[in-house]
């Protein structure tokens, strides 16, 4: 505050739920994210905080609190994780519009997250997978582990992106399935990490511009409606143009990813008997996970590999820092070779 500036008088009554309510009501961010808030306030904060006065919430019934979730069995830390976000990002909201006069989450842990593995496919499991799936989708997978597509982006391919001549793939649409697109596949302008990212472009391995060219041949593109999405607009109020997307369902529809799963990934990989350590199969994002492995692994800088796949480099290194721990194995060497003492001349020695 400015120097002089006293502090609004803090509303005396307010509940959280009350704040909550309007923090929820002010959110521009994408539909699917605001959802997810609503869901975290309605299901866990509001029975939790609800019937509270702002004013009458302390740090040490917050820290008690983050010690609940860590304790229910029942609740995955990654759940815990998201509702203390969000609890966080209300109570902030709160102080910041003078609500109240000190915020309770300040200086607390938030519950233990444990840390994620994800299931590295081997090249001959991604190729056996190309090999089975259906002719209609058997590029999708392809774009995963030889580009390191999401599952959303890979639905999303169209024509105009795919520059054989530069074997590049801009990637820059996905495919959404949400409430704002009535439940229907809807192509989007629109990359997960929009506004702070636009489009990425990804190298294209050989095998793949030919399999992409051999796909087109038999299955042409078809021209479908495309948002252009803006930020801070909704679906519904951004304009639309038109592109040619590479994959359609038996019924002539755009594919949601359920449809794939349930009736493509899955049924493939039970085929195949690919399964994790826990007996669980393993899901589209790993293909991603597997292309970024094998980046890191062979030496490509994290830099070039967060450009491609469309995270920062802060992200890459949190994710795969095991990786990038096993190249002090293979460029120690190298780096402390830099810096050694010169040797000195023969004659310099003798003297």
């Amino acid at each position: 505050m400015a120097p002089g500036a006293t502090p609004e008088p803090v509303e005396t009554n307010l509940t959280f739920k009350q704040w909550a309510a309007d923090w929820l009501g002010r959110r521009r961010a994408k539909e699917i994210s605001v959802a997810s808030y609503e869901s975290a306030v309605r299901v866990h904060l509001n029975p939790r905080w609800g019937s509270k006065r702002l004013r009458t919430i302390r740090k040490a019934q917050v820290e008690a609190w983050v010690q609940e979730m860590e304790a229910n069995k029942d609740l995955a830390n990654s759940t815990a994780e998201g509702h203390w976000k969000v609890f966080k990002m209300i109570l902030k909201d709160a102080l910041q519009n003078g609500k109240i006069a000190s915020n309770p989450t300040y200086e607390v842990d938030g519950p233990y997250v444990a840390e994620s593995t994800s299931y590295v496919f081997s090249p001959a499991e991604c190729w056996a997978i190309y090999d089975e799936f259906p002719k209609r989708y058997r590029l999708i997978p392809m774009l995963g582990f030889a580009c390191g597509l999401r599952q959303a982006e890979a639905l999303a391919v169209c024509e105009d992106v795919i520059d054989t001549d530069s074997k590049l793939l801009t990637v820059r649409r996905q495919i959404l399935r949400t409430k704002e697109t009535r439940y229907s596949p809807t192509l989007v302008d629109r990359l997960k990490t929009s506004p702070r990212l636009n489009t990425k472009d990804v190298p294209m391995p050989p095998y793949l511009v030919d399999a992409l060219e051999e796909f087109m041949e038999r299955q042409p593109p078809r021209v479908t409606q495309n948002v252009l999405w803006e930020h801070k607009k909704t679906l519904t109020e951004c304009k639309r143009g038109t592109a040619r997307a590479l994959f359609w369902s038996a019924r002539n529809n755009l594919i949601c990813r359920n449809h794939f799963n349930d009736d493509a990934w899955k049924p493939t990989l039970r085929k195949l008997g690919i399964k994790d350590e826990e007996g669980k199969l393993p899901t589209f994002h790993d293909l991603r996970h597997t292309f970024i492995s094998t980046c890191l692994q062979n030496g490509i800088p994290e830099h070039t590999v967060a450009a491609w796949v469309g995270d920062s480099v802060e992200e890459l290194r949190r994710t795969y820092s095991h990786l990038l721990r096993d190249h002090a194995d293979t460029h120690g060497a190298i780096a402390a070779g830099l810096t050694a003492r010169p040797s000195r001349p023969a004659e310099s020695v003798a003297a």
